[in-house]
């Protein structure tokens, strides 16, 4: 039986998933939440969890440079850190608090960190902006808003690396 290419049937080729992916990290601390995230972004992205504050430090150690973009939890249960102080530490700000020794040589970041809580209580979204977050978004995760926050940090960033090539 002969195999049929893509170019036979280009409908396939728009199904199949691209070769290289952009890598997104979610640190999350809850199962649920990750695994119903997952199931939408995995689609489009390569995605990288880190359910807890020193798991998502070794991934940035790591991958930083690589990631296009991360969601972050603010509770992060059972970590020495929430979300807010692993994002400051990630933009290079200086710490009000005592940073864990796996915390100490995080590179600083520029890449896009979307915030994704149920908790906007304890932090105002302005507060999460001023922090260094890109963007706020509610759980359980609006995948709406989602897609809408990930093609407009795409879009900045595409045209962020057109003007650096004039």
């Amino acid at each position: 039986m002969k195999r049929l290419g893509n170019s036979e049937h280009p409908e396939r080729a728009l199904s199949e998933r691209p070769k290289h992916r952009e890598q997104v990290l979610y640190v999350e601390d809850d199962d649920s939440n990750y695994r119903v995230a997952e199931l939408r972004l995995s689609q489009h992205y390569e995605l990288l969890r880190a359910s807890h504050a020193e798991e998502a430090c070794r991934i940035i150690q790591t991958r930083g440079l690589s990631l296009a973009a991360i969601l972050m939890d603010i509770e992060l249960r059972g970590s020495d850190m929430d979300g807010v102080q692993l994002t400051q530490l990630i933009r290079g700000r200086r710490a009000d608090f005592t940073v864990p020794s796996y915390a100490r040589d995080l590179p600083m970041l520029r890449t896009p960190i979307i915030f994704v809580t149920a908790h906007n209580a304890k932090y105002t979204d302005t507060h999460l902006l001023l922090v260094g977050g890109d963007k706020v978004i509610g759980k359980p995760v609006d995948f709406g808003a989602l897609n809408v926050a990930l093609t407009q940090l795409h879009l900045a960033r595409r045209d962020a690396r057109a003007k650096t090539k004039r």
